[in-house]
This record gives structure tokens, sequence and C-alpha cells, in this order.
């Protein structure tokens, strides 16, 4: 995951912007949307995939409806020797939404989603068994507010 921006142009905004929002949209849909021929549309859309603008297409679920009613944050400390491993491992947990590497007082931020307070346990456990994590504080939401992926254009 590379930081190089890439220029993206305005037709390129509006595509992203309907794609964020509804990723069954055909590019036919697309084109007629747009008012731009149904190639262009394709071969932007595919560009955008290349240059990794779009990581990939997916439904976004509501985790408590597909049996994980728990939710929560891991802040973790974590020696500089073991980061990169601790964080491949972190990556790893199929329970892990977001992973954030961070400043100030913790290393990462683990957000994480759990069928319910054993298995959020387990969790904690075994992230703390990870070689390198020197402290964890958990945090456990206690109600969902706001979940929303898409980017401001």
């Amino acid at each position: 995951m590379g930081l190089l921006q890439t220029s993206l142009d305005e037709l390129d905004k509006q595509i992203l912007k309907l794609v964020q929002f509804n990723c069954r949209l055909s590019f036919a849909e697309l084109s007629r949307e747009l008012d731009v021929a149904e190639a262009t549309v394709r071969f932007r859309v595919n560009r955008l995939v290349e240059e990794g603008v779009i990581t990939r297409f997916a439904a976004l679920l509501d985790p408590a409806k597909v049996g994980m009613k728990v939710s929560g944050a891991i802040l973790l400390k974590i020696d500089p020797a073991y980061l990169d491993e601790a964080c491949r491992k972190l990556v790893a947990f199929s329970e892990t939404q977001y992973l954030f590497q961070s400043t100030g007082e913790y290393d990462v931020v683990s957000v994480i989603v759990a069928r319910d307070m054993n298995h959020l346990n387990e969790l904690v456990k075994n992230t703390k068994l990870i070689a390198g994590v020197k402290d964890a504080r958990v945090s456990v939401t206690t109600r969902f507010l706001k979940f929303d992926p898409s980017i401001v254009l």
C-alpha cells in the first residue's frame, strides 16, 4: 500500500462517488448516470482498480445482524522490534475490522467485532500473546452511532 496519490479528475471522482455507495452498478448504468461512453467508464474503473484507488468491491454488513454483537477497540503498546510482525498477526485476525498504526501513547489501534463477551475475551487474550505486545487496553463499544467507510470527494 503506497503513499503516492493518484491524480483524479472530475470523471474519476464522479465514478468513485457512485460505486462507493452502490458497487453493484454495471458499467452500462454508470455510463447512463454520468452520460459518458460505457467503454470510457470501463477503462476508468479498471484503471482505478489497477492503481489501487479502488481496493475492492464489497457489501457492507451490519455486524450485529450477522452474529457479531460485540465490538470494541484494543489500544496496544508494542515493542518497536516486533511492530511489523505483530501488525501482520493482528491483520490476520478475521475479527479485525480496522487496524491503525498511530502516534502518541499507543502504537496500534485495533477495531474488532466479536460474537459475544467470551469471544471478545479470547481475542484480547490472543492479542496479548503476540510477541512484542507490552500493553493492551480494551474499550468495548456500548452504542453503534456511525459506520461509514465512504470518503467524501
